[in-house]
């Protein structure tokens, strides 16, 4: 029973990481595009800082160990969309409601 329950805590971590990131992805489309402009500065540099730690080759560990390497890849990025979280649910809501009146 223990083992179905961290199970079920690991798949909601998952579930809510590819979310957000899924999230995020659109975020940007919409602001790139003009339709949604309503993101903090502060928040930009969140984005800045997790797209360059995660592209940078020099990491607290480094990524060319193979597994090993990009755990603290997932750990910026799932810091970086706890910080952005507000900001993510900010622009859902305005995403459903604006979706909902083009129907």
């Amino acid at each position: 029973m223990a083992q179905m329950g961290k199970n079920i805590i690991r798949y909601n971590i998952f579930s809510r990481l590819l979310e957000g990131l899924k999230l995020f992805v659109f975020l940007i489309k919409d602001y790139w595009s003009g339709v949604y402009r309503k993101v903090p500065y502060w928040s930009f540099a969140v984005i800045l800082f997790m797209i360059l730690y995660v592209i940078n080759p020099f990491d607290l560990i480094p990524d060319y160990i193979f597994g090993i390497g990009q755990i603290d890849d997932v750990l910026i990025l799932i810091l970086c969309l706890y910080l952005l979280e507000k900001d993510l649910h900010k622009y859902q809501e305005w995403n459903m409601n604006n979706t909902s009146q083009e129907k």
